[in-house]
C-alpha cells in the first residue's frame, strides 16, 4: 500500500537496504490474480531517481520498476452492521494508488521489483534523507 509523509519516509529508509526518491513520470496499472487474493500490479516509470541506499545499475530501461498491492482495504463485517455499512467502509478504506508527477521514496526488494512505495514532498527530501542516516548511525 502507497503510504504517505516523512515520518513513514524516514522509518522505512532506515531499515532498508535497497531505496532512491524519485519523481513518478509514468504508471501502467493491471489486475491480476494473487496466491489469495487480486492485487494491483503496476509498472511505474521514474525521473530524476536520487539513489539513498544501495546501489542501481541505470540502464536505458533501468527507470521501470514493478510494484503490486492489494486493490482495497479488508473490512469484515461485525454484528449489527447492515451490508451497506459494510460496503461503505470498504469503499472508504480504498487503498491509494500511485500517482504521475508526485514525488516518492521506494524501497526496492530487487533492482527491479518495489516493496514499498511512500509519497513525500519534494521540500522535504534533504530533511527525510538526514533523518534516515542520523536514524540508522544511531541504531549501530
Amino acid at each position: 500500500m502507497v503510504s504517505e509523509g516523512k515520518e513513514h519516509a524516514v522509518q522505512h529508509l532506515s531499515k532498508a537496504e535497497l531505496a532512491f526518491i524519485a519523481v513518478l513520470f509514468d504508471v501502467q496499472a493491471s489486475l491480476a490474480d494473487g496466491h489469495e487474493k487480486k492485487q494491483n500490479v503496476y509498472q511505474l516509470t521514474f525521473e530524476n531517481i536520487k539513489t539513498v541506499r544501495g546501489h542501481l545499475d541505470r540502464t536505458a530501461d533501468g527507470t521501470v520498476f514493478h510494484y503490486r498491492q492489494a486493490p482495497k482495504g479488508l473490512k469484515f463485517k461485525i454484528e449489527d452492521e447492515t451490508e451497506e455499512q459494510v460496503q461503505q467502509a470498504a469503499e472508504d478504506d480504498e487503498v491509494k494508488e500511485p500517482k504521475e508527477g508526485k514525488t516518492y521514496v521506494a524501497i526496492l526488494t530487487d533492482a527491479e521489483h518495489i516493496e514499498i512505495l511512500v509519497e513525500i514532498n519534494p521540500h522535504d527530501i534533504s530533511e527525510i534523507v538526514q533523518s534516515a542516516r542520523d536514524k540508522e548511525t544511531a541504531t549501530i
